[in-house]
């Protein structure tokens, strides 16, 4: 009788550790699931915020040139004549350390996006933190890399196939790879709304 008992209860406790080992896995499981979304949701924050910085920058840009009494879409530069092109991909970014300029854009010469992978050439608009906590474009010693990217691109806007002049659709995209790729992609449409 005693013997039957002893393996009763090795049965018993295997069950035992059996049952546990699934609760601790399942345990592992959502902590690694929780913190990996907890990840996601801070990068997309950031990631939505840099977005929305780029848009906010170009319509100060746009209200500035009001105030200065220069063409609506001039880029911040002396020369009257440099509009904002389209289909022209752009790093813009504020300019906190120039009083000259409170914005800067900068074309980006050999642009280049790969889905679901990055490459060599996204480097050209790659952000980095600096010792200020601003991201940047430029990814000097002091500066911390990220693993954020950020580009914009003014299109043309169309009503039955003739140009609005007055009116530029900005997509700002921010792609980050952090386990894998993601992206973050705003649209707005800036125009010329005190156009005569």
């Amino acid at each position: 009788m005693k013997k039957n008992n002893f393996w009763f209860s090795i049965i018993e406790v295997l069950v035992w550790i059996f049952i546990f080992s699934l609760w601790l896995v399942s345990v592992y499981a959502i902590i690694t699931s929780t913190l990996s979304l907890n990840e996601y949701s801070k990068n997309s924050i950031i990631a939505t915020n840099l977005a929305r910085e780029t848009l906010e920058s170009i319509r100060n840009l746009r209200d500035n040139n009001y105030k200065n009494t220069y063409k609506w879409n001039k880029l911040p530069w002396n020369d009257f004549n440099n509009l904002i092109l389209t289909w022209v991909y752009y790093k813009i970014e504020n300019n906190l350390d120039n009083t000259w300029n409170d914005i800067t854009f900068e074309k980006i010469n050999d642009f280049w996006e790969w889905k679901n992978e990055l490459n060599w050439k996204m480097q050209n608009y790659k952000l980095c933190l600096n010792n200020n906590l601003i991201y940047t474009y430029v990814c000097v010693s002091q500066n911390k890399e990220t693993h954020f990217y950020r580009y914009t691109i003014f299109k043309d806007i169309y009503d039955n196939n003739t140009k609005i002049d007055d009116a530029l659709k900005i997509t700002t995209k921010v792609i980050w790879y952090k386990n894998w790729y993601h992206e973050i992609q705003l649209d707005s449409i800036i125009t010329d709304f005190l156009r005569q």
